[in-house]
């Protein structure tokens, strides 16, 4: 895959986390399923950071 492809998967990605983190707080605070839906989202940002560092490292 070219990188400016993956590049603009991450970034509709990034866009789509940062959707999901709006509407994450909206959910009635201390409940179990905001945190578990927290957590998702705060692996979902590790996957796309690694891919990122991996698209970097991709010859263009």
């Amino acid at each position: 895959m070219s990188n400016l492809k993956a590049q603009a998967y991450l970034k509709t990605a990034r866009e789509h986390a940062s959707l999901a983190a709006y509407d994450i707080q909206k959910f009635e605070a201390d409940t179990p399923e905001r945190q578990s839906i927290h957590n998702l989202l705060n692996a979902l940002d590790s996957v796309i950071q690694t891919l990122d560092a991996l698209a970097d490292d991709e010859p263009a």
